[in-house]
């Protein structure tokens, strides 16, 4: 495999959510995923604040090299938010995740499997035996990630990001 310049030697550590971090958090969602699909402030706040949430942070020891990030909120001198993923534990034995955002830049080199299994790990310790969440039907970089994780398509969620007019798929794969 080649290796892009902007990831050349760059390691990865994944950390716990710190409230520190939310205007970033929010930057990455906004920049991942379009309006009407990415979170405004207030839901993000509620996820990552939740009670049994897990938010889990990806840096990166080298900044992103892309003209998107050079308008970031992130110091230049600092280990780079490169990107996260939440869940919760919405019943005693099931998890779910809520979203998986990874900064352009920094996609295809495992950090969104890597974060993945973190989070899984964690719900295990939290008693969960499966885990489920949702993806657009045109998502295939997503569909592609997840299913070489173990998930699986048990359902089509007609409209489910309304505006939009988007299905999803829900998925689910146990731990």
């Amino acid at each position: 495999m080649t290796i892009a310049p902007h990831t050349l030697g760059a390691r990865f550590s994944i950390r716990d959510y710190r409230p520190a971090d939310f205007d970033v958090l929010w930057e990455i969602d906004q920049h991942c995923f379009p309006e009407g699909i990415s979170y405004s402030r207030l839901e993000l706040n509620g996820f990552l604040t939740r009670r049994n949430a897990i938010s889990l942070v990806a840096e990166s020891d080298r900044p992103p090299a892309s003209a998107a990030s050079a308008g970031s909120s992130q110091p230049d001198d600092q280990p780079r938010i490169a990107g996260f993923v939440v869940a919760h534990s919405v019943r005693q034995k099931c998890g779910r995740i809520l979203t998986l955002d990874i900064v352009p830049e920094m996609r295809r080199f495992g950090l969104g499997s890597e974060l993945m299994l973190a989070c899984e790990q964690r719900l295990r310790g939290l008693g969960c035996r499966e885990v489920y969440l949702e993806t657009a039907v045109n998502n295939e970089a997503a569909l592609r990630l997840y299913g070489k994780l173990g998930y699986e398509v048990f359902e089509i969620l007609p409209e489910y990001y309304a505006s939009h007019a988007l299905d999803a798929f829900r998925m689910a794969k146990r731990l």
